[in-house]
């Protein structure tokens, strides 16, 4: 079994990374992944919350991909959900903790399992 068929959406990876021009360093965040394969899935969501200057969401989600993808904490992830089985979504963007791996252990019944779950913060704004 191809476990890797499970990964519906895809993934572009933005790092702050230091950036040297005339002996000046500052960071800027850059792409550092394009297109990788992963499943958004969620776990805690939350419900609209209303201020008087702006309405606002907090959610809490997981993000599984392959354990060989460097994801670190930090990370501006921009999500294309389905984008490996066809269809256009509107882009949701969201930062990334520290990732869990999980490994396949040896002589596995069902090879493929190893993977890397990735908790992920939204928040969003609106005006």
């Amino acid at each position: 079994m191809d476990w890797t068929d499970w990964y519906t959406d895809t993934a572009d990876v933005f790092r702050n990374e230091k950036v040297t021009e005339n002996s000046l360093t500052h960071m800027e965040r850059r792409q550092v992944l394009s297109g990788v394969a992963c499943r958004v899935y969620q776990t805690k969501p939350s419900g609209l919350q209303m201020n008087q200057t702006a309405a606002s969401i907090t959610q809490t989600d997981k993000l599984a991909c392959g354990i060989e993808v460097d994801i670190k904490p930090g990370d501006e992830l921009v999500i294309h959900r389905g984008a490996k089985l066809g269809y256009t979504a509107p882009d949701e963007r969201y930062f990334a903790d520290t990732p869990e791996r999980y490994y396949e252990p040896f002589g596995a019944v069902m090879p493929g399992l190893a993977h890397q779950e990735i908790t992920l913060l939204k928040q969003e704004r609106v005006k």
